[in-house]
């Protein structure tokens, strides 16, 4: 059987927060407001395209529309394209208190990213919270592919059928401490995890579907901006657990 390494990217404004009470997502604040920033998602997408183009490996990548209308993001051109909403909307209201019309706002950004990329092929809600109806208006678009659930822990990693979908899970486990690690990467991005931990947790599995952000790259939550060095060894590390992936049999894909 195959083992399939799904390398995937929400590219959206940088160190998004929600906003109590309204539906579109912020920046954490560096100094002049929560206003959404993306500055470093723009240099992110850089260097991740450097990354995977000098690996070999198509990403496949979640863009937000407004994302994709203020920044240069051909830089992606050649990669698998998905869609991230338009402004990182709380598609459910969970995180803000503030429920969007979801149809007006999936069809916004799959409208904006179409027109600075390509057709989003697959999907990935803000803040991975969705449901049966947010799949329905996302099948609307003509987008069959779906990547906006984790697993249980421990719990099954392969592609299943889900409200007309085919859903590709963010696999959650345990590591060798019996502490839960989802194959997100913004832990080791903060200096909480190592490029190791990851590559162990794909020892077991035939199919992993990984994740990072465009701005993680280039800056983290607590730490803020990073300076050229640090993203040098940030960047590093993300290639160590790329091809410690690879190096176990891994296949490179792309979702949908």
């Amino acid at each position: 059987m195959t083992r399939r390494l799904y390398f995937t990217v929400d590219a959206d404004r940088d160190a998004n927060i929600p906003i109590p009470g309204v539906s579109a997502a912020g920046s954490i604040d560096r100094g002049s407001g929560t206003g959404p920033r993306f500055t470093s998602s723009e240099r992110g997408m850089s260097v991740l395209a450097d990354l995977l183009d000098d690996l070999g490996v198509r990403g496949t990548f979640f863009m937000e529309g407004r994302t994709a209308e203020v920044t240069e993001c051909s830089v992606l051109s050649g990669h698998c394209i998905g869609l991230h909403g338009y402004d990182h909307e709380d598609l459910l209201g969970t995180e803000t208190g503030v429920v969007p019309d979801v149809r007006e706002v999936l069809r916004r950004g799959y409208d904006a990213v179409s027109d600075a990329l390509s057709r989003p092929t697959c999907f990935r809600a803000p803040y991975m919270t969705a449901d049966r109806s947010v799949l329905e208006a996302v099948r609307e678009l003509g987008i069959t592919a779906d990547s906006s659930f984790y697993t249980s822990v421990g719990g099954p990693t392969d592609p299943y059928e889900l409200h007309g979908m085919t859903e590709y899970p963010v696999p959650k486990t345990r590591d060798s401490r019996g502490k839960t690690i989802a194959a997100y990467l913004w832990p080791m991005h903060e200096g909480r995890r190592v490029p190791e931990d990851y590559v162990r947790m794909a020892e077991g599995m035939t199919t992993l579907v990984l994740a990072t952000h465009t701005w993680h790259m280039v800056e983290t939550r607590d730490g803020g901006v990073m300076g050229p060095g640090w993203v040098r060894e940030n960047a590093e590390r993300v290639r160590d657990v790329i091809s410690g992936i690879l190096d176990l049999g891994f296949e490179p894909s792309v979702i949908g």
